[in-house]
């Protein structure tokens, strides 16, 4: 593994990290840890070059006060639907066959092993939090409902910052172990409707930013692990779409925050969206299934703050 470290901002006492060795990274693959709370922050066509200290000030700061890739990358077609089937599956979208909403493929999907459904054998909840959704997205959401494990539903109003206070707040009155999912289209629909990097976007990416504080709250919980990711990029090929194969649409972010995160550490090793449905399984102490594409990201992980 290699690794680099980004130098702390001025936030008071920050908890330094230790030196990454090869004994570290042995040591993390044979523990899992077990948190009581997984906040799966998906931002719908949010790009990495998105994130800086001018534009997305607040998120740039968590990210650098927790654990990064360097670089990651989505699955291809680089679509929602096809994305976000991949991360409640496992699996790419050569196996689950969803790249559109369609009754056809979902009888494909319901032959895998869902990441709800699997949670829900450990006794883990899995809740989706969410504004109204509408078109494919809303259509993916019922038929996860349909299929078993999503626990529940939980809407929301129209607004980033509602969406992350019902979260966070429904996460905190909820005793059960539990996957809590936020969904932010913001960014995605003014993309399509004015480009990628056009300054509606950078506006939307800035209300979706301001509406990330709340999390500051969870850096040094060691009970609650915040995985952040987007489904795509955009404005690769085309500059109101993201669905042609460009690395600009194939780049995402992948980060994660909490108490038992490594922190200040940007990882050089490869990372794809495949990698957080084992990643969450691990978390609640669980197992990925043999067909699970994905690995475990161990080297985001303080291994001597692991629970065996």
């Amino acid at each position: 593994m290699c690794v680099s470290q980004s130098e702390p901002q001025d936030h008071g006492t920050v908890t330094l990290p230790r030196h990454c060795s090869t004994t570290n990274q042995q040591q993390g693959d044979k523990v899992r840890g077990r948190y009581r709370k997984v906040v799966l922050l998906v931002i719908d066509g949010l790009r990495p070059d998105a994130i800086t200290q001018d534009g997305m000030p607040t998120l740039h700061g968590l990210l650098r006060r927790g654990w990064q890739a360097a670089s990651a990358t989505t699955i291809r077609p680089s679509v929602t639907v096809a994305a976000l089937t991949s991360l409640a599956t496992g699996v790419s979208p050569e196996r689950h066959g969803l790249s559109a909403a369609s009754l056809q493929s979902l009888g494909r999907v319901r032959g895998l092993k869902p990441l709800p459904l699997e949670l829900k054998r450990l006794g883990v909840e899995t809740s989706v939090v969410t504004t109204q959704l509408g078109g494919s997205a809303r259509w993916l959401a019922g038929a996860l409902l349909r299929m078993g494990g999503v626990t529940r539903l939980v809407p929301a109003p129209p607004a980033p910052g509602v969406v992350v206070d019902v979260g966070l707040r429904h996460a905190a009155r909820n005793s059960n172990a539990e996957l809590v999912v936020l969904y932010l289209n913001d960014a995605d629909l003014a993309g399509h409707a004015w480009g990628w990097m056009s300054p509606a976007y950078l506006q939307a990416v800035r209300t979706i930013d301001r509406a990330l504080a709340p999390l500051e709250a969870h850096l040094e919980d060691p009970d609650t692990l915040i995985v952040l990711t987007a489904d795509h990029g955009g404005g690769g090929v085309l500059p109101q779409d993201h669905d042609h194969p460009h690395p600009v649409n194939d780049a995402i972010p992948v980060g994660m925050l909490g108490g038992r995160v490594m922190p200040g550490l940007v990882s050089n090793d490869p990372v794809r969206l495949l990698d957080i449905p084992p990643t969450v399984l691990n978390a609640f102490g669980g197992a990925a299934p043999a067909e699970y594409e994905g690995r475990v990201l161990h080297e985001a992980f303080m291994t001597e703050l692991v629970w065996a």
